[in-house]
């Protein structure tokens, strides 16, 4: 099975070349639109309660080929899981807010945008044998707190995405660093007579325990989203409200390779790690 996986993760990893995405009729030819990402992150956890995870996690982002820094952001997050049958106990509903810094370079005007974010989440999870499943799904909102031309915040409006996603881990007997897999949709709020929009997150993980209380995790993935028209076919822009500007003429393909590290704090009173 270890070869299997080894085999696995060299197959994925094969795959990850330029993607070339062809923009609508009309267009100059073939458009490249493959980016390549660097996420680090540190996060702190503890368990005041048996049933209860408490989270501080802090992130940095590259783009542009690892060669720009994108953003860095700061979320916190409480988790509950009921206590009851193995049925309950293998939920959990999270609440969490973000605080984000996005320097922006485009335009004239250079300056950081500051974005909040408050998201909740129902989780679930099960296993069988060595296979491990579990799903989440998440309603976040977003908004700004101040943009780097000073204009009134309000002007940004609120964002809300829906996600689903489902994790699938294989636990491979002697074997430290087993392999994840997880499919996540995103799904953006739009006004009611226009077309479904989002994008797809495809993602390859690992991670092994370093200590009794830390945690190493690796992951590849690859993001996606394809043209978008906000109008059913046969239907005028105007008609839903729409504009040109709400056309997304080409698609986009990012790369993310990612390291994060968690150190879990020990419970006040306990001489070992639970």
């Amino acid at each position: 099975m270890r070869s299997a996986s080894l085999l696995f993760l060299s197959l994925l990893c094969g795959t990850l070349s330029a993607q070339v995405i062809t923009p609508p009729g009309g267009g100059a030819g073939e458009q490249d639109t493959t980016e390549w990402r660097g996420w680090t992150g540190l996060t702190l956890q503890h368990r005041p309660l048996r049933s209860m995870k408490v989270s501080l996690q802090h992130q940095w982002r590259w783009s542009e080929d690892f060669t720009e820094f994108d953003r860095r952001f700061l979320q916190g997050e409480v988790e509950w899981s009921p206590k009851g049958s193995a049925a309950v106990e293998a939920q959990s509903i999270s609440v969490g807010v973000r605080h984000t810094h996005r320097p922006d370079r485009a335009g004239d005007v250079q300056g950081v945008d500051r974005l909040i974010r408050w998201q909740i989440d129902y989780g679930v999870e099960g296993d069988l044998g060595r296979w491990q499943f579990s799903g989440r799904a998440r309603c976040q909102r977003q908004s700004a707190l101040a943009l780097k031309t000073g204009a009134d915040p309000a002007t940004y409006g609120r964002r809300r995405t829906y996600r689903l996603k489902g994790t699938v881990e294989y636990n491979i007997k002697g074997w430290k660093w087993d392999p994840a897999i997880s499919v996540e949709r995103f799904l953006d709020r739009v006004p009611e007579d226009w077309q479904p929009d989002g994008a797809w997150r495809l993602r390859l993980a690992t991670d092994r325990k370093t200590a009794k209380r830390q945690k190493v995790t690796l992951f590849v993935q690859r993001d996606w989203v394809s043209r978008y028209n906000p109008a059913p076919p046969g239907v005028a822009l105007s008609q839903i409200g729409a504009g040109i500007d709400d056309l997304r003429l080409t698609g986009a393909v990012e790369w993310t390779v990612g390291v994060r590290y968690r150190y879990r704090f020990r419970k006040p009173g306990k001489k070992k790690d639970s």
